[in-house]
């Protein structure tokens, strides 16, 4: 992909663990990576498909010099945080961060951290059987964006009888497609977050539940982690899953099965016929 590259941007800033680096303040070098489609800017002349790297600097400077934290990795992290907010047309970003005046009292150049992230697009399945549970599904989206997650897709909503074996109500279940620079570990970690944040209870395995949002795809990763399995290890058994899923990306490839959505579902329902 294109690349826009700003090299040693020198900022004075006052960040550091120590009392004198947030009392006297210390030099910082920012050079970084911004990875986005140019083709319509150098074609068409659109400044709108462009980054405007004088603007950029500028707000990298403010955003630097705002506030004052401990540690390099947490400003280089909301750098990269408040870049992808302001700029939506960048699809990674390589930042590093020097610090060439670290208080190290050794020979030394400088030192430095780097943060790379890329925007993926992750697919996530919602589901509620408790209260209203259209609104509890709305509320749970609305909680993806205010965090910065792009919600691409929405399948409809659809009713569907409890799985699991355990008596409780029907359940509104929905999948929705989003895209966002964070890590699938991380990612979960916000959905568990906004389910406890909406108020959920877990008591019964596969019982009722105010929201439930599981992290199903990932694009083509697959994961096997104590905290996190992806692909979500019960799609291909679930039609409350797979019909929504097939509304909004029935070609999708599931990267272990290498079968479409749409082949799922077919071999689902036909195996529960």
């Amino acid at each position: 992909m294109d690349q826009l590259q700003i090299k040693d941007l020198e900022i004075f800033a006052y960040h550091g663990l120590f009392p004198s680096e947030k009392e006297l303040g210390q030099k910082f070098v920012i050079s970084a990576s911004l990875s986005y489609d140019m083709t319509k800017a150098a074609t068409e002349l659109d400044l709108t498909a462009s980054v405007h790297y004088g603007e950029l600097c500028q707000q990298w400077t403010t955003w630097f010099q705002e506030s004052t934290e401990d540690l390099i990795e947490t400003v280089a992290y909301k750098l990269v945080e408040r870049t992808f907010e302001t700029y939506p047309l960048v699809q990674e970003i390589e930042l590093e961060l020097k610090k060439p005046w670290a208080p190290v009292h050794l020979p030394l150049d400088t030192c430095s951290v780097t943060i790379r992230r890329r925007k993926q697009r992750a697919f996530i399945a919602l589901g509620s059987n408790m209260g209203d549970k259209q609104a509890n599904l709305e509320q749970a989206i609305d909680k993806l964006r205010t965090r910065g997650i792009h919600i691409l897709k929405e399948s409809s909503v659809l009713t569907t009888e409890p799985w699991g074996g355990v008596d409780q109500d029907s359940f509104a279940n929905q999948v929705i497609e989003v895209e966002t620079w964070l890590p699938a570990p991380v990612l979960l970690e916000t959905l568990l977050a906004i389910e406890l944040e909406m108020g959920r209870v877990r008591e019964v395995h596969w019982g009722p539940r105010l929201i439930d949002l599981d992290l199903l795809f990932m694009e083509d990763q697959i994961i096997y982690t104590d905290e996190l399995i992806l692909p979500h290890p019960y799609i291909a058994e679930r039609l409350f899953v797979l019909e929504p899923l097939v509304e909004i990306a029935p070609h999708f490839i599931h990267p272990i099965l290498k079968q479409p959505i749409r082949y799922l579902v077919d071999q689902l329902e036909q195996g529960n016929a």
